[in-house]
């Protein structure tokens, strides 16, 4: 029994030894076996008074923000503040990589980023640190382009209204062929131009004949962005032409301009690309578009002349209204309608209406039957304004546009004040643009535009103050505002043409005016251009504040970059 329990306490004393030699303290903890070194608190933001706290999970290893953080914020300058559980006896060190952190230092984490927290030489445990942000928008980040020559241009990026314009661009540079540049918010946004996929530095775009319009698409959402690069501004001098080119009408058909002019034989046009610069059309040998005069009247036609000219293109034909008419012919006047297939004419009459007239004035029953304006309504019917000193009237014509339909029908739309009658449809109102005043007296001239507006085709047209035009019958009425009128430079300024927008969205008239000059003298009634721009209220004014423009900023069109 001694000898049994002998052996016994030989084992047991064995073992402590054989324990004793194999205890392990841990490869990855320094210091007393209970302590372990990690991180206690974190907090980062982009200023010291704008630090969030972040989550610390030392299961997991991983360190993120608590609350989301803007995708917009620049998170590689984030300032990081941190304590751990170091003492002077276990003293703990923080490290990315090999390089020790410090609280307050500042951390670029744009990526994620792993911490290493070392007590002693030993590593305790790794964080990865992660930030979440809210979803980035389908935006374009950056835009510009490769090319050298346009390296001095750049534009902000508005997720406003989706526009991206390139301003002032010099006019010599090509942009029919450029490369755009960009980056997007969204890592994975694919952009497009017409369905095709765009790739930063390699697809090329023409931006020289409108505005391109690129789709940036993620997660099944799209957002569109227009890129528009805009020359440098052409300037004008009025008068355009000097001459006479009175009463001119306008239309711009692609990216050329046709305009027509009042001719004591037969009209004129001309053709322009930028309506600053004009020539003959298609550089014929003479400027007339009529080949021979209208004998439709009872006058003879060596004594009259085809006046305020109105030019229109539909059912695939050049329409042009005129009158005929002489002066002091009032009771024998009247307007008639030509075609022709391209601007330059010649433009003749129609085949279902050979002599090309419309009526003259004592079969309408209305004095002095000149300037016609053409008219489609919304629902397609055609109708003809005119009128002058004794009214404007509105009439229905045929489908064709060709005939009148009943000369019994008539509707009176404005007073006797007023003649050079153009139609303008913008939003809500029709705007009817008038001309009052003498026209044709030189310097002494009072002519002068005029403008109501209504609701409806027909009327009731009511200017600025409210008053019905229907109401204005006196010479040169005084009490009715302006929207163009002459100066010391200008005289006469009216008998405006149809309005022409640009490619800004700019609005502008040509329009004729005697200039004069320093003597104090006139000669013709020129060809002259001007901006009309809109009050709050929805009101016109041509020129600059009401009156002719000497020199500025001419009409923007893309097809002349």
């Amino acid at each position: 029994m001694k000898i049994l329990l002998k052996n016994v306490l030989s084992l047991l004393v064995i073992s402590a030894l054989l324990l004793s030699c194999n205890k392990d303290d841990g490869p990855d903890v320094a210091g007393p076996p209970s302590f372990k070194g990690y991180i206690i608190s974190f907090k980062a933001g982009t200023s010291s008074n704008a630090l969030k706290d972040f989550f610390i999970n030392n299961a997991t290893g991983t360190i993120t923000n608590k609350s989301l953080i803007s995708y917009d914020v620049d998170l590689t300058k984030f300032i990081v503040e941190f304590t751990t559980n170091s003492s002077e006896e276990n003293p703990v060190t923080v490290k990315i990589g090999d390089v020790v952190q410090n609280s307050g230092d500042i951390v670029d984490l744009s990526q994620p980023i792993v911490y290493d927290v070392y007590v002693g030489d030993k590593k305790q445990i790794s964080y990865t640190l992660s930030i979440v942000t809210t979803k980035a928008p389908n935006f374009f980040k950056s835009f510009g382009f490769a090319e050298e020559s346009m390296s001095a241009y750049s534009a902000t990026i508005s997720s406003v209204d989706g526009k991206l314009t390139f301003e002032n661009v010099d006019r010599s540079i090509d942009i029919s062929a450029l490369t755009p540049v960009f980056t997007t918010l969204r890592s994975d946004a694919v952009v497009k131009v017409d369905g095709e996929i765009q790739e930063s530095g390699v697809s090329m775009q023409d931006f020289s004949m409108h505005p391109v319009e690129y789709t940036i698409e993620s997660e099944g959402k799209t957002n569109t962005f227009v890129i528009s690069l805009v020359k440098e501004s052409v300037l004008y001098t009025n008068p355009i032409i000097k001459g006479a080119y009175a009463d001119p009408t306008v239309i711009r058909i692609g990216n050329k301009f046709y305009v027509y002019v009042t001719d004591g034989n037969r009209t004129r046009g001309y053709e322009s690309d930028d309506m600053i610069t004009w020539g003959r059309i298609n550089n014929a040998s003479n400027s007339y578009v009529m080949s021979s005069k209208p004998t439709f009247t009872e006058d003879d036609p060596s004594t009259t002349g085809i006046w305020a000219p109105d030019i229109n293109y539909f059912d695939g034909k050049y329409v042009l209204y005129y009158s005929v008419s002489g002066w002091g012919g009032g009771a024998t006047c009247g307007i008639g309608v030509a075609v022709s297939d391209n601007p330059g004419g010649p433009f003749v009459p129609p085949a279902n209406n050979p002599s090309g007239k419309l009526f003259v004035s004592g079969e309408i029953g209305v004095n002095n039957s000149i300037d016609p304006c053409f008219v489609e309504a919304e629902d397609g019917t055609r109708y003809l304004f005119w009128g002058s000193f004794n009214g404007i009237y509105m009439t229905e014509l045929s489908p064709d546009g060709m005939r009148v339909a009943d000369l019994a029908k008539k509707t009176l739309v404005a007073g006797k004040s007023f003649e050079a009658v153009y139609i303008h449809k913008r939003n809500d109102y029709y705007y009817m643009f008038t001309s009052a005043g003498s026209c044709c007296e030189g310097k002494n001239s009072t002519y002068k535009v005029m403008v109501g507006r209504s609701q409806f085709l027909t009327g009731p047209y009511l200017n600025k103050d409210g008053k019905r035009m229907t109401d204005f019958n006196a010479w040169n009425p005084g009490d009715f505002p302006v929207a163009l009128q002459g100066n010391n430079n200008f005289a006469g300024p009216g008998h405006n043409s149809r309005i022409i927008t640009d490619d800004l969205g700019q609005d502008w008239v040509l329009y004729h005016a005697y200039a004069i000059d320093e003597s104090g003298n006139t000669d013709n009634r020129n060809l002259m251009l001007d901006r009309v721009t809109w009050d709050t209220a929805g009101w016109p004014s041509i020129g600059r504040n009401y009156y002719p423009t000497q020199t500025g900023e001419g009409p923007y069109f893309y097809h002349n970059n």
